[in-house]
């Protein structure tokens, strides 16, 4: 009796110890992942911050060190660590995603979406960082950026050197990676090797361009080689107000006089954020009035359209010559737009959470703004950050967006960062009018963004 006693009590004192150590060694572990994955968003929390507020050059210095970095902890990250990497990545970069419930009966959810979200990129990473092979990891990396959790298609990488002096194609990644493994890895002239591979990834010819875009500035839209003065509008109304029935005079009037002074100003375009107008604007009385105005100034500006199905739009409405001309929101934000599930689950959750059953519809074809003899391709928010809308390589974009959802969060640096980084790959200038965030225009250079 004694002896089963002695074994029970040395079983009860393993597996204790054995808890212990697993809990020590767990601990360890998320607080290590914690570390690295904090050192992997210095690009977005260091330089793209820095790039928002229009510090570039201390941007630049930001991403072309710590975007190295970055790669490297990619590379190295032991794979015990895979889970909670990603987890803290996915936190670090994309907590803000569930801020929309702020204006739903249902914030309480605000908490559950944003450990969901990184528990998603928690399981990506898993995949990623399965393997510490060099080749495995180098595969990954080059495929993240086409990872795209339920459409979701804001994780690249290879934004994290938007405002670095190195180029953001996939070759030059590629060539950044080699270099980094041969600069960490290898032994004696092979870290010299490894350096040139850096020095060819370098944009040498971010210089030369930015002192050419610089001698094509018009007043109010740098990197535009035309004749238009453009008046880019920055507004501050918040989601609540624009729900509110009772701000809506108020909004109206102030977009109005917004529309008035550009055209005092004699300027030749006004561009207004996302839903500047929060309501079917085509089935509006104010309609009449913005032709009216757009004799004179051509009005780009947000608003609702309703279709002769009952289907509704997100869309650009632009007034020039006495009529107006629409263009239809194409890639809809996941979840925030639309839910990426089959029908019979995404109805019901429509209900749930927007209190209807009937979502927004998209449209099938992308839409430009001719302006006299400039064409710019119209997007809206989430549009702007689509490769989908830079495929063909328009010089010229105009981009609206709406950040009060988001705001204050991480979002609106976010978003420059993957317009910058498209802008450089396909060699367009985005114009960027948002509401409570910061309006600019983004060159395609490294450096000569001008903040609005």
């Amino acid at each position: 009796m004694l002896k089963l006693k002695n074994k029970i009590i040395n079983i009860k004192e393993y597996f204790m110890s054995l808890y212990e150590y697993t809990s020590k060694s767990l601990k360890i572990r998320i607080l290590s992942a914690l570390v690295l994955a904090v050192i992997f968003l210095i690009p977005v929390y260091g330089g793209g911050f820095f790039a928002y507020l229009g510090f570039e050059k201390t941007a630049l210095v930001f991403q072309t060190f710590f975007g190295l970095l970055s790669v490297q902890i990619f590379l190295s990250t032991p794979k015990t660590l895979k889970f909670w990497f990603g987890f803290f990545v996915g936190l670090g970069l994309f907590y803000w995603t569930g801020l929309s419930f702020r204006f739903s009966p249902m914030e309480f959810l605000i908490p559950f979406v944003m450990i969901f979200v990184s528990i998603i990129y928690g399981l990506v990473f898993y995949f990623l960082f399965f393997y510490n092979s060099c080749f495995w990891r180098i595969f990954t990396l080059m495929v993240s950026s086409y990872i795209h959790p339920f459409g979701f298609d804001w994780f690249v990488i290879e934004s994290f050197f938007s405002y670095s002096a190195f180029g953001v194609d996939k070759l030059r990644f590629f060539g950044i990676i080699v270099g980094i493994l041969m600069l960490v890895s290898l032994r004696k002239y092979w870290k010299f090797v490894g350096v040139c591979f850096l020095l060819l990834c370098v944009d040498w010819g971010y210089v030369a361009k930015n002192t050419q875009s610089q001698s094509n500035l018009s007043i109010n839209a740098p990197y535009y080689e035309g004749k238009l003065n453009l008046e880019i509008i920055t507004t501050s109304v918040s989601q609540s107000q624009k729900w509110d029935e009772k701000q809506m005079k108020f909004i109206i009037d102030n977009n109005f006089n917004l529309i008035r002074n550009a055209q005092q100003e004699y300027k030749d375009v006004v561009v207004l954020p996302e839903t500047a107008f929060p309501f079917i604007l085509n089935r509006s009385f104010i309609l009449d009035e913005l032709m009216i105005l757009g004799r004179d100034i051509t009005i780009i500006a947000g608003g609702l359209r309703e279709d002769e199905n009952h289907r509704i739009y997100n869309s650009i409405y632009i007034f020039q010559n006495g009529d107006f001309k629409y263009i239809d929101k194409v890639v809809l934000a996941p979840f925030g737009e639309k839910i990426p599930l089959p029908e019979f689950l995404a109805k019901p959750l429509r209900k749930l959470f927007f209190g209807q059953d009937i979502g927004l519809s998209d449209a099938k074809k992308l839409g430009n703004i001719q302006i006299g003899k400039d064409v710019f391709r119209g997007a809206i928010c989430y549009e702007g950050t689509s490769g989908i809308m830079y495929q063909d390589r328009p010089r010229y974009m105009i981009v609206i967006s709406n950040n009060a959802w988001f705001v204050p969060s991480i979002e609106p640096i976010l978003q420059r960062m993957l317009i910058k980084y498209y802008a450089r790959v396909y060699g367009s200038v985005v114009i960027h009018s948002s509401n409570h965030s910061l309006s600019y225009v983004v060159s395609d250079s490294v450096l000569g963004d001008k903040n609005l």
